[in-house]
């Protein structure tokens, strides 16, 4: 399944119905190949967005490390945003719908190296549901465009006042036409439990990158 990826050119995989591409990415110095399943099977799920890659460069620019640091990202889709945080540093856990599981174990598997590999793990996760088998002490959540529907907003809001602390940073990144009014009136509700600052806007796609903390 395995191939060479040359300027950014997208290749079919012949030896999986459900895999239909890879493409190649480079982020915070790292060359990433990210697989992404059939969009009619995962939807949402089977694209890299714009707000991962600007919340990446971002950190680039930024200088970032994770080091010693636990990490959790919601709606991880390809998991490329997850995969970057590991390879520096962190200890992250990458958190989708189940069907989304297979396409992220598989860019770990490809992207992360064999001594880094405990340092990152797959799981599912429903917003809203399933949130209470997930611990409130990490250091950093990282969400990018997964505010899409009115009524995950809730859902979202139950989960992110579960998984953080009072010390806990969340990344909230949205391409902001992607759905103007669901986002805007999302962060209106979250912005009711969590000081948020906006740090970073990219004009080009839309994104605007917030960093959150819980109110106490």
């Amino acid at each position: 399944m395995t191939t060479q990826l040359k300027n950014n050119r997208t290749q079919v995989i012949p030896e999986d119905d459900d895999f239909i591409c890879q493409r190649r990415y480079i982020a915070c110095g790292f060359v990433l190949n990210i697989g992404m399943y059939s969009f009619i099977k995962l939807g949402f799920g089977s694209k890299v967005w714009d707000a991962a890659l600007t919340l990446l460069q971002y950190f680039e620019e930024q200088k970032m490390s994770f080091s010693e640091k636990k990490v959790i990202e919601l709606g991880s889709g390809t998991g490329i945003l997850g995969i970057v945080t590991a390879l520096l540093g962190g200890n992250v856990t990458i958190t989708d719908k189940p069907e989304l599981l297979k396409q992220m174990e598989w860019n770990v598997l490809v992207n992360i190296p064999s001594t880094c590999q405990s340092r990152i793990k797959v799981r599912a996760l429903s917003w809203g549901y399933d949130h209470m088998l997930f611990p409130s002490d990490y250091d950093y959540i990282l969400c990018t465009d997964i505010m899409y529907a009115y009524d995950s907003v809730p859902l979202i809001l139950r989960t992110l006042l579960h998984l953080s602390n009072e010390k806990t940073i969340i990344y909230f990144a949205s391409t902001m036409s992607f759905g103007y009014s669901v986002i805007n009136s999302g962060h209106q509700i979250l912005f009711k439990y969590f000081n948020s600052q906006l740090v970073c806007r990219n004009e080009v796609n839309d994104v605007r990158v917030y960093i959150m903390t819980k109110i106490t």
